[in-house]
């Protein structure tokens, strides 16, 4: 299920923000070193994928992610350093996958687009499992079973 996508790391600011934000315009996220990671999914239609398999997008469409991202922090306008263009990953019913494959035991899977607002808790109740042996309850609707 997963869409082609841009990643948009910009420049270094002094902006504050420390939470993720999801607006029907822009996602912002905190990135290392003052940075932010921007995407969304209204621009998915103006990338073009290239003979050579790669993807490309106008520049004025990662300036334009900026701009509506701009205007959700305080502080000097937001601007790209870097943009990746690529396939996100999810899975292909929308939900996480999270847990141990039966086909192969002692192998622990953790895949889902939601990382920066599941890790602690996916992290921790894989541990538990890891540790224990014993499949934690919470996990079981997204066993990576439901695929087979």
């Amino acid at each position: 299920g997963s869409p082609v996508s841009m990643l948009v790391i910009t420049e270094p600011g002094a902006h504050g923000l420390k939470t993720v934000l999801n607006t029907p315009r822009a996602a912002v996220r905190p990135n290392p070193g003052n940075t932010f990671a921007l995407d969304h999914d209204w621009y998915e239609e103006d990338i073009q994928q290239q003979a050579d398999g790669s993807y490309a997008i106008d520049e004025s469409v990662v300036a334009q992610l900026a701009a509506e991202a701009s205007q959700l922090v305080k502080g000097e306008p937001l601007r790209a350093a870097s943009w990746k263009l690529g396939l996100k990953p999810i899975p292909g019913d929308g939900e996480p996958v999270f847990g141990e494959l039966e086909s192969v035991p002692g192998c622990f899977v953790a895949f889902t687009h939601s990382g920066a607002t599941l890790a602690l808790i996916a992290g921790e109740l894989l541990a538990e499992e890891i540790v224990t042996g014993e499949k934690q309850p919470m996990l079981a609707s997204f066993r990576p079973e439901r695929f087979a």
